[in-house]
């Protein structure tokens, strides 16, 4: 079996891109190629609402445990009516971060609502936190409550796109410039290298 490239990585079966974006929202949107067209992705990685799962338990976002549990309960009709929400909203996500033109503040803001409204308030012993209801829609609704805090929070000014694939990482530093220097960024040298030489 060939080896995956250095941006990809099997997990559970399902071959994911590497977290690079320095947070959860953002390593969501990476989850399809190329975001410079708008046109189909020439890779989409969440292509099931169990690899969506595995992708949030591969990222940290969930435990195992409970994504084992969650893949139990999927059924044929949920899970790639879920699955279509979620790539809708990721989506309409990416336009919002990126300040694309268009409609898509409302059905982003719609869902976090609904997400951030169906949390709730617990006590344990380590203390009081909120929680999301355990079902189906519970790593979508945790990734809304995510994304409406990157929206709102100061990261959101340090928000920059590859310039390569479109992809979307934090630069906190000023420092960045492309989503990975081991893929984007060695290409880029390669053809300016070639460009060069000509």
């Amino acid at each position: 079996m060939n080896a995956l490239p250095s941006h990809l990585e099997l997990v559970r079966g399902v071959v994911l891109p590497k977290p690079v974006g320095a947070h959860p929202v953002l390593d969501f949107v990476n989850t399809r190629s190329e975001w410079t067209s708008r046109a189909s992705a020439r890779t989409e990685w969440l292509t099931s609402y169990e690899a969506f799962l595995i992708w949030s338990a591969y990222v940290g976002l969930q435990p195992s445990g409970l994504i084992d549990r969650l893949i139990e309960q999927a059924d044929p009709v949920e899970g790639p009516r879920l699955l279509r929400t979620t790539l809708d909203f990721r989506g309409e996500l990416y336009d919002v971060l990126t300040g694309a033109p268009g409609n898509a503040f409302e059905p982003v803001a719609r869902l976090i609502e609904k997400a951030s409204g169906r949390r709730r308030l617990v006590q344990s012993g380590d203390g009081t936190s909120w929680e999301l209801p355990e079902d189906l829609v519970l790593p979508l609704h945790h990734l809304a409550v995510l994304a409406g805090e990157l929206l709102t929070g100061a990261s959101r000014e340090y928000i920059r796109t590859c310039p390569s694939c479109g992809w979307l990482f934090l630069d906190q530093r000023g420092r960045r410039r492309w989503c990975s220097m081991a893929t984007c960024g060695n290409r880029a040298k390669a053809r300016a290298h070639a460009a060069r030489v000509r």
